[in-house]
């Protein structure tokens, strides 16, 4: 198979997978974008077919049996002032119909001493990331200042865990003019797109990445690959694609 297929999409499926997108996605696009109608498990054994022949595309492939764990020790958290539970969240929220709630997340580096931000649309899936010096929660709501005045995202409910950093969650709000809502703790079902992001931002920078050693300008590339990829849940469209639809059709 590795030779029936053509030059230029052999290259399409390498651009692809150099950007961790599985072989599910990658099939989706080649239908959208060329009209090709090529199944994973065709793409699959290309792969295979290709590393026997000394390739190595089989090593973007994502995950590659690697697991990752998020969860974190709620039992050591301190009470967040004036906390609002998700139960009390707009049902709209969980619709996902409509873009403007979104889920909100830390991910720690090496040590513990370097952080991102990521703000995830539910809708749309489209993903803000920001490098924090600190995880305190001044730092965050600086942080979610600068999205605000850099973005044209409109936020309507954010949905955060009950970590420290979003103690100041009355700021949060004051800047954003949507309310946040706390999850229950061991209830990580209840931000299961924050999981699934970070579980894309970990294929780029595994555990033990010092963010600090991450400029801004690569986050930045990493959030536009991320918004720009096909995604399944989208229908193979890209979380941008989704998010301009959205805009024309207001």
């Amino acid at each position: 198979m590795v030779n029936q297929l053509e030059p230029h999409i052999q290259e399409f499926i390498r651009q692809a997978l150099s950007t961790h997108t599985s072989p599910e996605v990658i099939s989706g696009r080649l239908f959208l974008e060329l009209g090709l109608s090529v199944s994973k498990n065709s793409l699959y054994r290309y792969i295979q077919q290709e590393r026997q022949a000394g390739g190595d595309l089989y090593q973007q492939l994502p995950h590659r049996g690697k697991r990752y764990n998020y969860q974190t020790d709620q039992a050591t958290r301190g009470p967040i002032p004036n906390r609002v539970g998700i139960e009390h969240r707009p049902a709209e929220a969980e619709l996902k119909q409509q873009p403007g709630h979104f889920e909100i997340d830390t991910l720690f580096g090496k040590d513990q001493k370097s952080f991102l931000l990521t703000v995830v649309d539910k809708a749309v899936k489209m993903v803000i990331i920001r490098k924090l010096p600190n995880k305190r929660a001044e730092t965050v709501v600086a942080a979610f200042r600068d999205i605000v005045a850099n973005t044209f995202c409109e936020f309507k409910t954010l949905t955060a865990d009950n970590g420290p950093e979003f103690s100041q969650h009355e700021k949060i709000t004051k800047i954003t003019g949507a309310p946040v809502y706390f999850a229950r703790p061991y209830h990580s079902w209840e931000r299961g797109l924050n999981e699934h992001t970070n579980g894309l931002i970990r294929r780029f920078y595994p555990k033990g990445t010092d963010f600090n050693q991450v400029t801004h300008r690569k986050v930045a590339a990493l959030e536009h690959l991320l918004n720009t990829r096909g995604r399944k849940c989208l229908g193979y469209r890209s979380p941008n694609e989704v998010f301009l639809t959205h805009l024309q059709a207001a």
